[in-house]
């Protein structure tokens, strides 16, 4: 049974290509959502892991694994302290920045939309700005939300049949 989710919980997406310390990609996913629970105020609601080819990126980059969590943040949390602690995961994970476009990475995480906040800053743009043009992130979205959550005044459904990706495996 899925759990109820509200508007105020948060949606992170991972994603992954690369083996870093830890292992594998997938190693490197399911540590990471482990890693988000003590972000959270109850368990985290995960999707399952799924496998796409590398969009927009350099030739020759590996297919990714990617997934989607959703958490209640704990009190007082905003969605820039949020963004900072995802970032210090990544970085613990391996994950460095050359300054390429869409480069092969350890460990990616999104926030995609932090309850119904919106804001536009440098650091910061949520909902998430190409998250509807995303099949890999809007499958599990829907997976673990419903097809009917709301983005940008569409659902998730919605966006999805207009979405041109091609389809996506699912690993597990």
């Amino acid at each position: 049974m899925r759990r109820k989710l509200t508007h105020g919980h948060a949606f992170v997406a991972l994603g992954a290509n690369l083996p870093s310390d830890l292992g594998s990609p997938e190693d490197t996913l399911r540590r990471a959502m482990a890693a988000l629970i003590p972000l959270s105020q109850h368990l985290p609601v995960i999707s399952g892991i799924y496998e796409s080819e590398p969009k927009d990126c350099p030739p020759d980059s590996p297919s990714y694994l990617n997934a989607v969590v959703a958490i209640l943040p704990l009190p007082d949390e905003t969605p820039l302290s949020l963004l900072h602690k995802l970032q210090h995961i990544e970085n613990r994970y391996g994950r460095v920045r050359t300054g390429q476009v869409n480069e092969a990475r350890t460990l990616d995480l999104d926030l995609l939309a932090f309850g119904s906040e919106q804001c536009a800053t440098p650091e910061l743009i949520l909902p998430h700005p190409r998250a509807h043009e995303r099949r890999f992130v809007l499958w599990p979205w829907i997976e673990i939300a419903g097809d009917a959550w709301p983005l940008a005044g569409r659902t998730l459904a919605q966006w999805l049949v207009d979405c041109q990706d091609p389809p996506l495996s699912l690993l597990e």
